[in-house]
């Protein structure tokens, strides 16, 4: 707690041209940070997190209202709805959670391309731990990439990700993916992300979601990309304690 009233003043670690230098958090787009290096990106995120609590005045107050929710089938389509209506599409759909559900939360802005072909590959190798074979069969329409760029874009992970999978307990199961990182349009959304209320929601709409279609929790499995990581645990608790249950 005191960290922050015992710290150096801005100009101690800044020079006037360096604090001149920072843009409002209004200006800091996200093409803006993909545009610079690593570094630079980092330097100026650090910088800017820093001068936000020497007075404590930022709190976290985004709450998505209704983020959006997709369902991948081996075939390369989608039930997409809000999250709000995925419940009664999934009642629709045959056979639905018979055996695992992954919950995937989606944590960075679906507007790059970078993080759309990540979050890509990360719904893709689930894909293929549930439905080896259909997946293998279906992976070029799943994937608009040619076959080429794959082979040459294969990292020695996701090869050695191909084996875990080969070897896995299970090759049957549903995913859904709850596409939080579309929610974050803005750098300013994804600075103020409330996690704790946002996982909340999410945590009362899995209770939902296990007691409407009848879902073991043992069989309920969460993955969060990013701060997403952060909105799954707090969901998680949400869900610990209106249950008594884990996931």
């Amino acid at each position: 707690d005191n960290t922050v009233s015992q710290a150096l003043k801005p100009s101690q670690w800044l020079s006037v041209q360096e604090l001149q230098a920072i843009p409002a958090v209004d200006e800091l787009t996200l093409e803006r940070l993909e545009n610079m290096s690593l570094e630079k990106g980092a330097e100026l995120l650090q910088q800017v997190y820093h001068l936000s609590q020497i007075n404590h005045d930022v709190e976290p107050n985004f709450v998505p209202s209704n983020i959006q929710v997709y369902v991948p089938k081996p075939n390369g389509d989608k039930i997409v709805a809000p999250i709000s209506e995925m419940i009664q599409r999934l009642k629709q759909k045959q056979n639905f959670g018979q055996d695992e559900v992954t919950i995937i939360v989606t944590g960075l802005p679906q507007t790059s391309e970078t993080v759309k072909k990540a979050t890509r590959k990360l719904v893709q190798a689930y894909m293929q731990r549930y439905n080896l074979q259909q997946q293998q069969q279906q992976a070029q329409k799943y994937n608009s990439e040619s076959e080429e760029d794959n082979k040459r874009q294969r990292t020695s992970s996701e090869e050695d990700y191909s084996e875990q999978a080969k070897n896995a307990n299970t090759n049957t199961g549903d995913i859904i993916v709850i596409d939080l990182g579309s929610t974050l349009t803005n750098y300013k959304r994804y600075a103020m992300l409330d996690i704790e209320k946002t996982g909340a929601k999410i945590g009362k709409w899995i209770v939902e979601l296990t007691s409407e279609l009848q879902l073991p929790h043992e069989t309920i499995h969460m993955i969060g990309q990013n701060v997403g990581a952060h909105v799954a645990g707090a969901a998680a608790n949400e869900f610990t304690r209106l249950t008594g249950h884990k996931l």
